[in-house]
């Protein structure tokens, strides 16, 4: 077990420590550039928008687009009175 450890603080003072061959702002580029990755939303294809449309008018096509729901049948109910 000690060895392992010894093992795991060997590579990790290789590259993160004073002797390490990789610089420290290589180390701010790469967390800064996962963060962003994370933070910043991908925009959506032509594929993604296309399919969006298409279930808005199914939704809107099926009656659920328009508030339907309970409010909708009592509303009929006082019609049919």
């Amino acid at each position: 077990m000690n060895q392992i450890v010894a093992n795991a603080y060997t590579v990790t003072s290789n590259l993160f420590g004073p002797e390490s061959g990789i610089p420290w702002w290589v180390w701010v580029f790469v967390v800064g550039a996962i963060l962003f990755k994370l933070l910043v939303p991908a925009p959506k294809t032509a594929r993604d928008l296309a399919d969006e449309r298409d279930r808005m008018l199914l939704q809107e096509l099926a009656g659920k687009g328009d508030g339907g729901g309970k409010k909708g049948k009592k509303k009929d109910k006082k019609k049919k009175k």
